[in-house]
């Protein structure tokens, strides 16, 4: 027997906003930054949060850290 309390169910607005989030991050953190690459991290750590994934589990040690410094500064 599974447990179906973690399935949240996607609609079209959901994949919107998180497409959008994507976007507008990357964007904004490569227009500040320069360096797209950060900008696409942590956008994709932004949407693992909001969906309830842990985004330590894929992204790079080293990417992470860098997250983290840019957080910091």
């Amino acid at each position: 027997m599974s447990n179906t309390n973690d399935i949240k169910p996607w609609f079209k607005d959901d994949i919107a906003r998180t497409l959008m989030s994507i976007y507008f991050t990357s964007k904004q953190n490569s227009k500040a930054t320069g360096n797209y690459e950060i900008g696409f991290a942590a956008a994709i750590f932004s949407v693992a949060m909001a969906t309830g994934v842990n985004p330590e589990t894929f992204l790079d040690p080293e990417e992470i850290q860098k997250l983290k410094a840019k957080v910091n500064s």
